[in-house]
C-alpha cells in the first residue's frame, strides 16, 4: 500500500481522488453497490478480504468524502495479476472515473509489479471493452456457460477405474503435461480460478487438491478440476479445468456427466471456452449453452519486467 499515490482529477465542484481504500470506506461502498446489479453486488462480501490483501491494492474514487467507485488489483503468483470490481455509483457515469481508476490500477502494477495483468467482461459491457482495449489490453479467450444433465451412475470401482485422484507428488507432472510445447490440450491455456484466469501453475493446483478435486481421467489421458456449485436447492458440479487431446474431449465429457452422477449432483455446468471444436464436442456430449453473453478475458504484459 506505501507504493499507492494518491490521483485526482475536477468533477464540477468537486475533486475527485483516487486512493487506497480504508475501512472506514465501507459505508460508502456498500450505498455504492446497492446499486449495481439490482443490488446483489459481490462486492460486500468480498469487501474485508480485499481490504486485508497485503499483495494488492484495492483502490477507491472519492467525490466530497464519498466513494463514488473502486476497483482491485490482485497478486495471483509473482507474474499474474488479476483486475476486478471495478465500479462507479450510476450517479458518477462518463464522467471518467471508471477510466482514471483504471490508470491508477495499473499505474501501481507498472511500478510494483511483473509479468501479466488481466481482466474479464461480459460482452455486453460496452464501455469496459472499450476502456480494456483504449489502455493497451488484448481479448486472449471467450468463454460462455454450457449445463448437461448427470448420467447413469456406474459401479464405484468403475468411476475409480475412470478417474483417479491427484496426487501431491503429480502436481508438477500435471503442470509440465498441460503446457508442454506444441501441444493444444488446455484451450486458451487458462485455468479458471473462480472468475480469475490464469496460466497453470503448481500453487493454483493446491487450492482444489485440499478438498480432492483434482482427477486424472483414464490413465492420464485428460485431466478435470470440479468443484460444488449452489444453484437454489441443488448442487451442480462445476468444472474448472478440463484438458485432454481434443479427440478425447466428447468421451471425457460424457464419463464427467457419470462421474457428477456418482456424486449425488444435479447436473454438471461448465464455463468453456468459446473455439468452434470445443462448443461442437460439448454438444456431441449432451451440453448445452446456457448463456448468451460471453466472458472476455483481456490481457496486458508488462512494458519493462
Amino acid at each position: 500500500m506505501n507504493a499507492a499515490m494518491h490521483w485526482s482529477l475536477k468533477d464540477k465542484d468537486n475533486i475527485i481522488v483516487c486512493r487506497p481504500a480504508l475501512p472506514l470506506d465501507t459505508p460508502s461502498m456498500i450505498e455504492l453497490t446497492r446499486h449495481i446489479w439490482e443490488g446483489e453486488d459481490y462486492g460486500p462480501d468480498v469487501w474485508a478480504d480485499w481490504l486485508g490483501d497485503a499483495e494488492g491494492i484495492l483502490a477507491v474514487a472519492e467525490s466530497g468524502g464519498v466513494v463514488v467507485g473502486l476497483g482491485k488489483l490482485t497478486r495471483l503468483s509473482q507474474s499474474d495479476w488479476w483486475m476486478e470490481g471495478l465500479r462507479v455509483h450510476p450517479d458518477f457515469e462518463g464522467r471518467g472515473i471508471a477510466s482514471r481508476l483504471n490508470d491508477y490500477l495499473l499505474d501501481y502494477w507498472q511500478r510494483t509489479g511483473s509479468g501479466v495483468v488481466r481482466l474479464a467482461t461480459s460482452s455486453s459491457r460496452e464501455p469496459v471493452k472499450h476502456l480494456s482495449r483504449k489502455k493497451g489490453f488484448k481479448i486472449i479467450g471467450e468463454y460462455s456457460t454450457f449445463i448437461a444433465p448427470i448420467r447413469n451412475q456406474v459401479s464405484n470401482n468403475a468411476a475409480k477405474n475412470l478417474f483417479q485422484p491427484l496426487n501431491a507428488d503429480q502436481v508438477l507432472g500435471a503442470v509440465e503435461w498441460l503446457t508442454k510445447p506444441k501441444v493444444d490440450r488446455l484451450p486458451f491455456g487458462m485455468m479458471d480460478l473462480g472468475w480469475q484466469f490464469a496460466e497453470p501453475k503448481t500453487q493454483y493446483f493446491a487450492r482444489y487438491m485440499v478438498n480432492k478435486q483434482v482427477w486424472w481421467w483414464r490413465d492420464q489421458q485428460g485431466l478435470l478440476i470440479m468443484i460444488d456449485k449452489k444453484d437454489g436447492s441443488d448442487i451442480w458440479a462445476r468444472i474448472r479445468m478440463l484438458a485432454c487431446e481434443d479427440g478425447d474431449m466428447v468421451e471425457l465429457l460424457s464419463d464427467v456427466r457419470m462421474l457428477a452422477g456418482n456424486y449425488g449432483y444435479a447436473g454438471v455446468t461448465w464455463m468453456a471456452p468459446l473455439i468452434p471444436r470445443i462448443v461442437g464436442n460439448l454438444s456431441q456430449a449432451g451440453f448445452r449453452r446456457d448463456w448468451d453473453s460471453c466472458l472476455l478475458v483481456f490481457e496486458k504484459h508488462h512494458p519493462q519486467r
